[in-house]
């Protein structure tokens, strides 16, 4: 079924849905999909939904125009003044780091297309997915102290745990712009295509997740999530767990029957 892309909430969202995979467009061009409160609003509501519609296995995220998001809405904290000022900026941290958990806990894998600058919260929004198509003409800057603030959006979790603490203190101290071969070889990025082939890379890969063992994949990414705070003994418990819960599927079943009679497996995402 094919679904034409359509507004989330306000519109700072949109989703449409096509072969398996939900496409999450951010949609605030004018400001380069700077996120607000607002478009917190909306981008948890697309992912609950997607998460819960059977006829997804594969989300999309990806931003309309030039760019993928270029960070928090300045704006919207300029605009408060004395106490209003702190409020606003723990709504707006607040409404992000929802997103951040909400993304964690889908059960289903999730590909970011870099579309054009992605700055401070972008890059934070992009390392939250599974795996990340970037444009060769974009950049990663994390952004944060140039203008004085902290980070946020888990960044200070991530990025030490991707790339180690010294190119991440780099990153997040200096806010020296990351060009795609860099990201790439940091090992931030899975592929690099000119800025006019990203989004039928993004969806080529977000097709082939969508074809796959849906379950298998949301227990794989439970599985390397975990792996970043457990001790071997308890990640090595926790494999066989899944293995064993996995095993009890349709496309575990189906994934050995065809691996034995040597053809291709038809997945059906149960």
């Amino acid at each position: 079924m094919t679904e034409t892309a359509r507004p989330i909430g306000s519109g700072t969202v949109t989703l449409a849905v096509a072969d398996g995979v939900a496409t999450i467009t951010l949609n605030r061009p004018e400001v380069l999909h700077a996120f607000n409160p607002a478009m917190g609003a909306d981008l948890l509501e697309a992912l609950l939904t997607v998460d819960g519609d059977p006829a997804v296995r594969a989300v999309l995220l990806t931003g309309s125009g030039r760019a993928f998001m270029a960070g928090g809405d300045l704006a919207h904290l300029h605009g408060a003044t004395g106490e209003e000022r702190p409020r606003a900026a723990n709504a707006l941290v607040g409404a992000f780091h929802e997103i951040v958990l909400a993304m964690a806990r889908l059960s289903k894998p999730v590909v970011a297309g870099i579309n054009g600058v992605a700055a401070g919260a972008g890059v934070s929004m992009a390392m939250a997915c599974d795996l990340v198509v970037m444009a060769a003409e974009a950049k990663l800057v994390m952004a944060y102290t140039g203008i004085g603030a902290t980070p946020d959006g888990g960044s200070t979790f991530a990025l030490p745990r991707l790339i180690g603490p010294k190119l991440a203190m780099e990153m997040l101290l200096l806010n020296e712009p990351v060009d795609a071969e860099t990201a790439r070889a940091w090992g931030l990025v899975n592929r690099i295509v000119p800025a006019a082939e990203v989004p039928a890379e993004a969806m080529k890969l977000a097709k082939k997740l969508a074809a796959g063992p849906t379950l298998s994949y949301a227990r794989t990414r439970r599985l390397v999530s975990e792996s970043l705070d457990n001790p071997l003994g308890q990640q090595l418990a926790r494999e066989q767990e899944a293995f064993v819960a996995n095993s009890r599927t349709h496309d575990f079943d189906e994934g050995l029957g065809a691996f034995l009679a040597k053809r291709k497996p038809g997945y059906e995402g149960r």
